[in-house]
C-alpha cells in the first residue's frame, strides 16, 4: 500500500508499506526546481507515480536526488527518465558510475560534501555519507530553509503507528546505529557533522518523518 502525506508546505512523502513494519519512503520537494528524493525501485514506480502524480505531473521535476546507489534509492530511474528525460541526477561521483555501469544514460550533475544548491526558495546542501558495507561515496541532503535532514538509511523506524511523523529527542534520533555505517572514524565523522546542523525534521528512508522540534 503507497500512501502520500504533506510534511509541511512543498514537503511530501510517499511511503509504501511492505509488512512487518518496514516501510520505503521517497520525497518531494516543491520549488522553482521540482526535486525528488530517491526514486524507489523498479516495481515500485507504478504506485509510485501515481501518487506522485496528484501533486506534480513528472514533466515538471527537474532534479532526482540519488543518495547512493541501491535498488530503492535509484531502481526506477529509467521510468522516470522515459517520461522526463531532462531530469537531472543529483549524485555523488561513484554512483554517477555506478549509473553509467548499469546502462542508465542519466544527465548527471555530479555534487560534492560541502557544496549547495539552489531550488529556488529552498536549498540543499550536501554532506558526506559513506553508505552500505562498502562505504562508497554517498551524499546526504539538508534542506535549510525548514531544516529538514534527508538521511537516506541511516535511521531506519519500523512501524505506522502514529502517523506519517513521529516525534522524538535528537540525541536518540541522531546516534547513527554501527550497522549503517561500520567504520567506527567514517561512523563519528558523520554522525559530528549531522548534529552540528540545525535540523527540525530527519526524512527517513524507511519509516515516519522524525520531528525533533522541542
Amino acid at each position: 500500500m503507497t500512501q502520500l502525506d504533506e510534511i509541511t508546505i512543498g514537503l511530501y512523502r510517499i511511503n509504501t508499506a511492505m509488512g512487518g513494519g518496514f516501510s520505503f519512503n521517497q520525497f518531494l520537494i516543491l520549488d522553482e526546481k521540482n526535486t525528488l528524493v530517491h526514486t524507489g525501485s523498479a516495481p515500485q514506480f507504478s504506485s509510485i507515480l501515481e501518487k506522485l502524480s496528484e501533486v506534480i505531473n513528472p514533466s515538471d521535476l527537474s532534479y532526482i536526488f540519488v543518495s547512493h546507489f541501491e535498488s530503492d534509492e535509484c531502481g526506477a530511474l529509467g521510468e522516470f527518465l522515459k517520461l522526463n528525460p531532462a531530469i537531472t541526477v543529483l549524485a555523488s561521483a561513484v554512483t554517477a558510475r555506478q549509473l553509467s555501469g548499469f546502462g542508465m544514460p542519466a544527465k548527471v550533475e555530479t555534487v560534492k560534501p560541502g557544496e549547495s544548491l539552489s531550488l529556488g526558495q529552498r536549498e540543499l546542501r550536501f554532506i558526506s555519507y559513506p553508505s552500505e558495507m562498502h562505504l562508497w561515496e554517498g551524499v546526504l541532503a539538508y534542506e535549510s530553509k525548514d531544516k529538514v535532514l534527508f538521511s537516506s538509511d541511516l535511521f531506519v523506524v519500523r512501524g505506522s503507528e502514529g502517523g506519517p511523523i513521529h516525534k522524538i529527542g535528537a540525541a536518540e534520533a541522531l546516534t547513527i546505529n554501527p550497522r549503517s555505517i561500520p567504520a567506527d572514524e567514517a561512523r563519528q565523522k558523520c554522525e559530528d557533522e549531522i548534529k552540528a546542523l540545525d535540523i527540525s525534521l530527519v526524512a527517513v528512508g524507511h519509516g515516519p518523518v522524525l520531528d525533533l522540534t522541542p
